[in-house]
C-alpha cells in the first residue's frame, strides 16, 4: 500500500477518535503496538482477509479461538469443491472462475499442492442445465452437455438411470481445505502478521465505535478497525444482530471405501459429482469416495455440538451408495464427519458494517459455498475496510438483510 493509501485508511479508520479522546493521532510507536485491523476468525473468509490486508501494508492481528482449520470450524476437514455452476447467480460463477486462478497462483507461490483438477459433472434435467450453461457460455467457461447414451459409455461407475443429461465442466476440482487454511495463516505470519489463538469477544464501545476485543487468555486487543469473520459463531458474537439472520445447519459427510482393483471412482478417473441430490468427490489420497447428502439434520452448536453421525444416517448413506455406485457394493464406510454450516437468509455472503459500530465489519454467511471464494472475499473485504470503492452490485448483494428465518 502506498503512503497516500495508508494515510487515507488511517483517516477513515480513525474518524471521530480525536473527539472521543481515544487513540489520538498515532505515532510510529503506537502504530507498532496497536494493529490497524484486527480480524477475528481464521477460516476461509478471515484468513484471506487478513492476508490481503497485510499484503496491502497494514498492521494486522488475526485471532482464532482454536487456530486455523480447527475441527470445530466450517473450514476444517479434508476437502471442499470449487465449481463454477451457480444457475442464474452469475456473480458467484464469475468469482469462482477468478478464485480458481488465484488458488493456482498461490499454489505456485507456496510450493504446496492444494488443488486437484477433477472436473465436475451434474446428472439431471435439460432445463436446469440450460440455465447454468447460458451463464458459463457467456463467461467463456468450457462446458459440455452429455446425452444419456454417452453418459453410460463415459461414466459406467455411476448408476444414472433417470438422468436426462449430464452437465460437465472440466476446469473445476477439489481443494484441500484444512491444509489451505494453514497455508494462508502461515503466509500471513511470514509476511509480518500476528496470529493469536484465543477466543475473542467484542469488548468496550465508545461513541458508536468498538475499542477492543477481550480474549480468553485475559488479554485485550485494540485496533482501529475490526473484521468479524466468525462463521457459525456469529450468532453468539452478535445475537442481537445475527441471531435470526443466520441458520446453523449440521452437515454430515461420509467417506466410502473403493475396490483395490477398480480405480474408476478415484482421482483422476472420476470427476466431482452431483447425483440423486447428493454431491461428492472421488477418492483422493486414499480417503475414499466422499459423499455429502443434502439432508436437513437440524442445528449444530459449534462449541458443544456432538460430531458423531447417527445409525440412521449411516444406513441412509449406505443405501444411497449402493444405488448410485455399482462398484461400491459391499464396500466399508471408512470415515465420517459432522460440521456446522452458517446459511444466510438468501444464501448470499454477508459483508457489511455492524449497524451500531462504525469500525466493525461482519463477514460471513458462507452458506455451504464460501470456501472456494475465499481469495475473492478476502480481497473484497480488504478493499471495503480500507475505504476503496466497491461495485454497487457487490455492496447490495452482500448487505446484511432484514429478513429472518
Amino acid at each position: 500500500m502506498s503512503k497516500l493509501d495508508r494515510r487515507s485508511f488511517l483517516e477513515i479508520a480513525g474518524k471521530n477518535l480525536g473527539a472521543l479522546g481515544v487513540l489520538p493521532a498515532l505515532s510510529l510507536r503506537a502504530q507498532d503496538e496497536v494493529p490497524e485491523v484486527a480480524v477475528i476468525g481464521a477460516g476461509a473468509f478471515g484468513g484471506w482477509t487478513a492476508l490481503y490486508l497485510r499484503e496491502m501494508g497494514l498492521s494486522v492481528t488475526l485471532i482464532d479461538a482454536h487456530g486455523p482449520g480447527n475441527a470445530r470450524s466450517s473450514s476444517a476437514g479434508e476437502t471442499r469443491q470449487i465449481r463454477a455452476s451457480y444457475g442464474t447467480r452469475e456473480l458467484y460463477s464469475r468469482w469462482a472462475i477468478q478464485a480458481l486462478e488465484r488458488w493456482k497462483e498461490r499454489q505456485r507461490e507456496w510450493g504446496k499442492r492444494l488443488l486437484f483438477q477433477t472436473g465436475q459433472i451434474t446428472f439431471g434435467s435439460r432445463p436446469s442445465m440450460q440455465v447454468t450453461k447460458t451463464v458459463l457460455d457467456r463467461l467463456g467457461v468450457p462446458n459440455e452437455v452429455i446425452p444419456p447414451d454417452e453418459l453410460a459409455r463415459r461414466y459406467p461407475q455411476f448408476h444414472h438411470d433417470g438422468a436426462e443429461y449430464g452437465f460437465y465442466t472440466p476446469s473445476t476440482g477439489v481443494l484441500l481445505c484444512r491444509e489451505a487454511c494453514l497455508a494462508v495463516a502461515a503466509d500471513f505470519e511470514r509476511k509480518g502478521g500476528e496470529l493469536i489463538t484465543a477466543k475473542a469477544m467484542p469488548g468496550r464501545r465508545a461513541g458508536g465505535r468498538l475499542q477492543e476485543v477481550t480474549l480468553s487468555n485475559g488479554r485485550t486487543v485494540s485496533a482501529q478497525s475490526f473484521v468479524f469473520a466468525c462463521g457459525p459463531w456469529h450468532p453468539k458474537m452478535f445475537p442481537e444482530i445475527l441471531g435470526n439472520k443466520l441458520r446453523l445447519n449440521r452437515r454430515t459427510l461420509f467417506f466410502m471405501g473403493t475396490p483395490d482393483d477398480d480405480d474408476r471412482l478415484s482421482f483422476p478417473n472420476c470427476p466431482t459429482f452431483t447425483i440423486q441430490g447428493v454431491y461428492g468427490f472421488p477418492n483422493i489420497r486414499g480417503k475414499g469416495l466422499k459423499i455429502g447428502p443434502y439432508w436437513d439434520s437440524g442445528p449444530l452448536d459449534p462449541d458443544t455440538g456432538d460430531r458423531t453421525v447417527t445409525a440412521e444416517e449411516i444406513r441412509k448413506a449406505h443405501e444411497f451408495v449402493d444405488s448410485a455406485f455399482p462398484p461400491l457394493a459391499g464396500q466399508p464406510l471408512l470415515e465420517t464427519r459432522v460440521s456446522p454450516r452458517a446459511d444466510s437468509v438468501d444464501r448470499h455472503f454477508i459483508v457489511d458494517q455492524h449497524p451500531e459500530l462504525d469500525n466493525a465489519w461482519i463477514v460471513g454467511g458462507g452458506s455451504g459455498h464460501g470456501f472456494k471464494h475465499g481469495p475473492m472475499i478476502g480481497e473484497h473485504v480488504a478493499q471495503r475496510v480500507t475505504g476503496k470503492q466497491a461495485s454497487s452490485e457487490l455492496v447490495e448483494t452482500f448487505k446484511l438483510k432484514d429478513a429472518v428465518f
